[in-house]
């Protein structure tokens, strides 16, 4: 039996690794736009957390992201066959360019939806619970 040492899961737990540094990278991003942004929502709600845990974790399941769970074995070591995958976070934060996918929507741009692309505002993000199974790749 093997013992994990102490204050060393981050490099060695796959999913520490690289999926849930991406999750909590997003649900991070989110909270600070809603701050920054000065939006009339609570992040520290319980309501507000669970729906915003139950968005990105429909947005974590586009197959867009599928092999991000394989190559975090092998960062972490564990295997070496290495795996191309989209980082989630950089996917849906990095190109913000454009207006929100609703017509006449002149809100700041939040996420681009890992699941069709679009471009959504807060408010067609978290307010409609934008819920999207459309793969676009």
């Amino acid at each position: 039996m093997l013992t994990i040492p102490p204050n060393v899961t981050g490099q060695i737990q796959p999913l520490d690794v690289l999926c849930f540094r991406m999750y909590k990278g997003c649900f991070k991003k989110i909270s600070d736009f809603v701050f920054l942004h000065d939006l009339p929502v609570q992040v520290h709600r319980r309501d507000v957390i669970l729906r915003l845990h139950s968005l990105l974790y429909q947005q974590f399941q586009s197959p867009r992201f599928e092999n991000s769970i394989a190559e975090a074995w092998h960062k972490s070591g564990y295997t070496d066959e290495r795996f191309m995958y989209v980082n989630l976070a950089k996917f849906m934060f990095d190109k913000l360019k454009g207006s929100c996918l609703h017509e006449n929507c002149r809100d700041i741009v939040l996420l681009v939806c890992g699941w069709c692309k679009a471009r959504l505002c807060f408010h067609h993000f978290f307010d409609a619970h934008y819920f999207c199974t459309i793969y676009l790749p």
